[in-house]
């Protein structure tokens, strides 16, 4: 049973379920201009859109030649944000943890 605090928009995996009310589809329209407006989250899609699928481990070695992040806190805070806002999409696959872009996370190629 989910945490009566928990927001159940958090468990919302579609665009279509934030859709079904105009509180829920303004919730994630500012969601996700958050998400596509912020610095560090614009150069993780940016990389992760370039290469349409890449693992968490290469995704942090580019992040931090790039000096976009110092944190593996903030990396996770981040990449939870755009899942969370439907940019990315995460799959684990024999013990290791990719990522790749979403329809909604291609953006990033608009906003230079």
């Amino acid at each position: 049973m989910p945490d009566k605090d928990e927001d159940p928009r958090q468990r919302y995996d579609s665009i279509e379920d934030y859709l079904k009310t105009v509180e829920d589809s303004k919730y994630y329209h500012s969601l996700y201009l958050k998400a596509v407006n912020h610095p560090i989250r614009r150069e993780i899609l940016t990389v992760i859109n370039r290469a349409q699928k890449i693992s968490e481990k290469k995704l942090l070695s580019i992040l931090r030649k790039l000096e976009v992040l110092d944190s593996l806190d903030v990396f996770h805070y981040n990449i939870d944000f755009l899942i969370k806002a439907l940019c990315v999409k995460k799959s684990e696959k024999e013990g290791a943890t990719f990522y790749s872009i979403t329809q909604s996370g291609q953006v990033v190629e608009y906003l230079r």
